[in-house]
């Protein structure tokens, strides 16, 4: 390998480390210890600004708020009861992006292709009432992590599982879990799993589908904007080469703002591998108002700010799948963040591999021409000797 690829790949990993100083915090200023409760409160110190992330499962529906402020800003949660009562800046954020998962649809797809139509039969599963377990955490200055799960209210008298893994870490890094995201200093991974959940008789083609909110403070009047780019690299997903971002309308028009980023891959069983995978289509967006009683209305309300609420729909699956109920299990990631989404490089292993692959031929290329110089410069002084000596 050339010292000028050595070089590319030194300033990739530069370029995109953006480290920042964490510091996380399980329901800071509440003092009873529940396993039942889960707030985590994340300050992710830069050079220039701090982003205040708050992941939250007390108001059942499972919501990610990013707010970014100056260096030296602070974020304080005061309580009441079992919820939060109120989430206090010391200073107005200069930019916020957030997402929530209010409700499950499940929808009868009679066209098996995966979409989630009004044209077909379908059923919300609103989370208001869901009990969010924690049943994992990590909690440090190289990494912010948990892990909760929820059960549908015992529908059906069986166990309808929702999992849920947010990870933080402040560097950038791939995810352990396919379909491996990227995950950056600015940025958190999402990763649900729908376990064992019951289809309804009367539907003979159930699958399941997420309802995300999506919240910025950009004009209500502006909107999301989705984007598809293709990727050479499937090292990290393979066979997989798209990238589907959404973009707030402030990153999409002035390059700074929230996203959220995802392959189009979805796994239909816990050990995720190519065989197990779907496909995951997003639907287009709508406009829409925060929930009355959630963690977004408690933080936007007192902003003084103009706010973009929409909604989309994720929906899995492709035709001749078996639907939901041939596996019970689907499993999707993305992750959401602030700045510009972070592109894929390839790792050393396969730049080694990509030079060692072009230098082996240009170096026998080279011998070959050198050899062939050397040896008719030899023939011509030997010639040119033999001439002299007549």
């Amino acid at each position: 390998m050339n010292i000028q690829t050595v070089l590319i790949f030194i300033g990739l990993s530069f370029a995109y480390g953006q480290d920042r100083k964490i510091t996380a915090k399980l329901n800071p200023g509440y003092n009873t210890y529940s396993t039942d409760i889960t707030l985590v409160y994340v300050k992710c110190e830069g050079v220039s600004d701090t982003i205040h992330q708050i992941w939250d499962f007390t108001r059942h529906m499972p919501t990610v708020i990013f707010a970014v402020a100056s260096v030296n800003s602070t974020l304080n949660v005061t309580w009441t009861d079992n919820a939060p009562k109120d989430l206090i800046m010391s200073e107005e954020p200069t930019y916020s992006f957030a997402t929530a998962i209010d409700k499950i649809y499940e929808y009868d797809d009679l066209d098996d292709n995966g979409h989630i139509d009004p044209k077909f039969p379908q059923k919300p599963y609103p989370l208001d009432k869901i009990v969010w377990h924690l049943n994992e955490s990590l909690l440090t200055d190289k990494e912010a992590m948990v892990h909760v799960y929820g059960m549908l209210n015992g529908r059906h008298g069986r166990r309808e599982i929702i999992n849920i893994k947010l990870d933080l870490i402040p560097f950038k890094d791939y995810a352990v879990d396919l379909p491996h995201l990227i995950h950056t200093a600015n940025s958190t991974l999402f990763d649900i799993s729908l376990v064992n959940l019951t289809t309804s008789k009367e539907y003979n083609a159930s699958r399941y589908a997420i309802h995300l909110l999506l919240v910025s403070t950009d004009p209500e009047t502006d909107t999301m904007h989705y984007t598809m780019r293709k990727s050479l690299d499937d090292e990290h997903t393979p066979g997989v080469f798209e990238i589907i971002e959404i973009k707030s309308p402030s990153l999409f028009e002035k390059g700074e703002g929230g996203y959220l980023q995802f392959r189009p891959v979805a796994y239909l069983q816990s050990t995720r591998g190519v065989a197990s995978s779907t496909i995951a289509r997003v639907s287009a967006f709508s406009r829409t108002s925060l929930p009355r009683y959630s963690t977004l209305k408690l933080f936007y309300s007192n902003l003084n700010t103009d706010l973009l609420v929409q909604d989309m729909f994720v929906s899995f699956g492709e035709a001749g799948d078996g639907y939901y109920k041939q596996h019970n299990y689907t499993a999707w990631s993305f992750t959401i963040g602030y700045g510009t989404p972070p592109i894929e490089s390839f790792s050393f292993f396969v730049i080694m591999i990509i030079s060692i692959g072009l230098g082996v031929p240009v170096v026998l290329a080279l011998s070959g021409i050198t050899y062939v110089l050397l040896r008719r410069y030899r023939h011509n002084n030997n010639r040119t000797r033999f001439t002299n000596e007549d």
